[in-house]
């Protein structure tokens, strides 16, 4: 597949699945942004991989909605579009219920939430606004078995 042309947003982009999601963008053509959250090495390392030029890092907080917005509109003006988004950040937090008290359980499963679920849900709204005035786009959600099955300590 080419994608000379597209522009990329790659959310937890720096390490793992989306480390090497950037590198098979990149390699096939295209523009990448990849957003992290802590990692800046891990971040500029990536990039240095990455065939081509221009493609960028930006430190975002997936959780936080307006982070997001700030994140979506920095890709837009680096790029004038977002022509493909991979939800790839995602966070496993552990909390056995043996263990962890009510309060912890709470905050792990809200983190969990607002990261794994809200976190991708205002990427998408965000950047579909945008794909709809630039004629399309694609959107790629990343999942977890853990979405799939119970884990006793998570």
């Amino acid at each position: 597949m080419n994608f000379r042309g597209k522009t990329v947003l790659i959310t937890g982009g720096s390490r793992g699945i989306g480390k090497a999601t950037a590198i098979a963008f990149a390699a096939r053509g295209a523009q990448v942004a990849i957003n992290f959250k802590q990692n800046s090495r891990a971040a500029r390392e990536t990039i240095n991989q990455l065939e081509g030029q221009g493609h960028f890092a930006a430190k975002a907080d997936i959780a936080n909605p307006a982070a997001v917005m700030d994140l979506v509109d920095a890709v837009i003006a680096e790029f004038g579009k977002i022509d493909i988004v991979v939800n790839n950040a995602g966070i496993y937090t552990a909390h056995p219920i043996l263990k962890t008290s009510f309060e912890k359980w709470q905050e792990s499963w809200q983190l969990t939430l607002d990261v794994n679920l809200m976190g991708p849900a205002n990427v998408c709204f965000c950047v579909a606004k945008q794909m709809v005035k630039t004629g399309g786009g694609r959107i790629i959600n990343v999942s977890s078995r853990g979405a799939f099955r119970g884990e006793p300590e998570y």
